[in-house]
């Protein structure tokens, strides 16, 4: 029989993972106002920006959410639809949670568009929260765009969209470790294969494990969730899932839980109309599968 467990946050890790990656951490270059992130070349960027950039981290560093959201203006809009409000209560939110958040973010390139700069970043974010049985470590690396404006208030943050994102928390003594295998993109009524593995044996344990999938939307930020466990017969999840019939992004995330450990693995999956090219191929190995779009959605996505 399933058993009932509540994970709060736990299934939430890469919607923080996205609320986190707005604060960026980037090395500057102090004799040319570059930025510089290996293997890219530094590519020179405007005083103001390189200022505004270096100024919002530090106002994150501090907390002070006052001063961090000087640097979104009111028609701010983000991929996930969040609003400048919306972002404000996310962030409080996760400050509440998260005491120590660590960020490291390099800037991968810079390129103007008009009377903008689209800024891509690679975000890697180590974190901790509660404490004693009930701490759990999060791991999360991201990649996002920003695009900057430079308004009346200075260079501000108009626009951002998440491009990829995996994220992980860990409880325990001994939590599994697990090797998540998920295509970050697929055509719309596309199936693809979910597979998670626990890298070392199991033993004697008992191992229970949930796939949870769900639309990535404000509302689904920082709540709490609770799921059915399943004792598992193998050692990890093999699943074929079905995208939904619109583009959207979904959070897929697996929980596997044993006697002296949990792990909560989660990522990012882009639906995409334009997506055009085979999918993952599943452990073992057997050569190529084929992608079947079924001529009758029954179901706006599932997992099975």
């Amino acid at each position: 029989m399933p058993k009932l467990i509540p994970i709060q946050i736990l299934v939430a890790s890469a919607a923080i993972a996205s609320i986190s990656c707005i604060f960026i951490n980037p090395v500057f270059n102090s004799l040319d106002n570059s930025v510089s992130a290996a293997p890219i070349k530094s590519i020179t960027a405007p005083q103001g920006l390189v200022n505004a950039i270096s100024n919002l981290d530090s106002a994150a560093n501090k907390r002070d959410i006052g001063a961090v959201m000087k640097y979104y203006p009111d028609e701010f809009t983000h991929g996930d639809g969040l609003t400048k409000q919306k972002l404000r209560e996310s962030l409080e939110a996760l400050w509440q949670r998260y005491k120590d958040l660590q960020y490291r973010t390099e800037i991968i390139k810079i390129e103007p568009k008009g009377e903008t700069y689209r800024v891509e970043t690679n975000t890697q974010i180590r974190g901790i929260q509660g404490q004693g049985q009930s701490q759990f470590k999060l791991l999360a690396n991201l990649t996002s765009v920003q695009v900057y404006q430079n308004k009346s208030d200075g260079w501000q943050i108009v626009h951002q969209d998440i491009l990829s994102e995996k994220s992980s928390l860990t409880s325990g003594e001994k939590p599994p470790s697990v090797e998540l295998r998920l295509p970050e993109v697929i055509g719309i009524g596309r199936q693809y294969a979910l597979d998670a593995i626990v890298t070392e044996p199991l033993e004697a344990s008992l191992l229970l494990g949930a796939v949870v999938e769900e639309k990535v939307n404000p509302s689904n930020y920082i709540k709490d969730t609770t799921i059915d466990l399943e004792a598992l017969r193998s050692g990890g999840i093999f699943k074929i899932g079905q995208a939904p019939y619109t583009e959207g992004d979904r959070w897929i995330s697996v929980v596997l839980v044993r006697e002296n450990g949990i792990a909560i693995n989660s990522q990012r999956l882009r639906v995409s109309k334009d997506f055009v090219g085979g999918q993952y191929t599943p452990l073992p190995e057997t050569g190529s599968i084929r992608i079947r779009v079924p001529s009758q959605p029954k179901k706006q996505t599932s997992l099975s």
